[in-house]
């Protein structure tokens, strides 16, 4: 029986099923637009490491950007041996990097297709250094494409129509709940889920009106969000704080010999007058 579910594979069954995807008319025209979509974002950002997890190990989305480092993770598959920047293989949820050392990280539809999508972003927090920008790469569930997985069928194919199509309002909820404060979004692929062209062209008059507006009805989005630095509030003294190390300051008194203590005592005036006249 054949496996109907994406979070089921394995690391390297899953890559090899996006880069079939990807290679595929739908899959490369998503492909396009993200990279687009990142080419824009990256271009107004600036960082020494920049950082993919997810996507096509030969069709990376940071290959436009202007690091000295740039970096891509993927889940396994061929690795080609050309590539824009070095691959790594390694999982999206176990990243091989130390904390605050990424300068900017871009996840591809990681959330979409990981088994556990909230280990990923907060190993994307752990990696991200405080100010550094996260762009994340999702399917919109409010698009054409949204409305073609809800009548998918065990026969259709993997990805993307099994995958997660999560609310951007609700991975904005969770970024905020990992420190990391949403900044804009953007949205993508305005065009018809069906791979035929000959049905695209009477409907594309009305995508570049869409793409024009940026209507938040395309089939992916972009979210950017920027990690902020921990900041502790400090509350106001408790009355009672002054008595919390009174048994360190305090001892008992009993068995302790006291010190003498010594003190110069004056001489009245009116005796030493009385000496002085005798």
């Amino acid at each position: 029986m054949a496996v109907q579910s994406v979070f089921r594979l394995g690391v390297h069954d899953k890559q090899r099923a996006w880069d079939r995807w990807v290679g595929g008319r739908l899959g490369h025209r998503i492909q396009v637009e993200e990279r687009r979509l990142a080419r824009r974002e990256l271009r107004r950002l600036f960082g020494q490491v920049v950082l993919q997890v997810g996507g096509t190990a030969g069709f990376p989305l940071i290959a436009d950007s202007l690091a000295p480092v740039r970096l891509h993770v993927v889940f396994g598959g061929e690795v080609p041996k050309t590539s824009h920047c070095p691959v790594i293989l390694a999982e999206d949820n176990l990243l091989p990097f130390p904390t605050d050392s990424v300068d900017i990280l871009v996840l591809q539809h990681s959330l979409d297709i990981s088994a556990h999508p909230h280990q990923v972003l907060r190993e994307a927090e752990r990696v991200l250094r405080p100010g550094g920008r996260l762009l994340l790469f999702g399917f919109n569930p409010a698009s054409s494409w949204g409305l073609r997985k809800l009548i998918s069928t065990p026969l259709d194919s993997l990805l993307p129509w099994h995958a997660r199509f999560m609310r951007r309002s609700q991975i904005e909820d969770w970024c905020r709940l990992l420190n990391l404060v949403p900044e804009l979004s953007r949205h993508a692929v305005y065009s018809l889920p069906l791979a035929k062209t000959g049905i695209r062209k009477l409907f594309k008059r009305i995508e570049h009106s869409m793409a024009r507006k940026e209507w938040p009805i395309g089939a992916v989005y972009c979210l950017r969000a920027k990690k902020e630095r921990n900041a502790y509030i400090q509350g106001k003294p408790s009355p009672l704080g002054r008595f919390a190390n009174v048994g360190q300051t305090l001892k008992p008194a009993v068995g302790m010999r006291r010190k003498p203590i010594l003190r110069v005592v004056q001489k009245p005036d009116d005796a030493s007058s009385d000496w002085r006249s005798v």
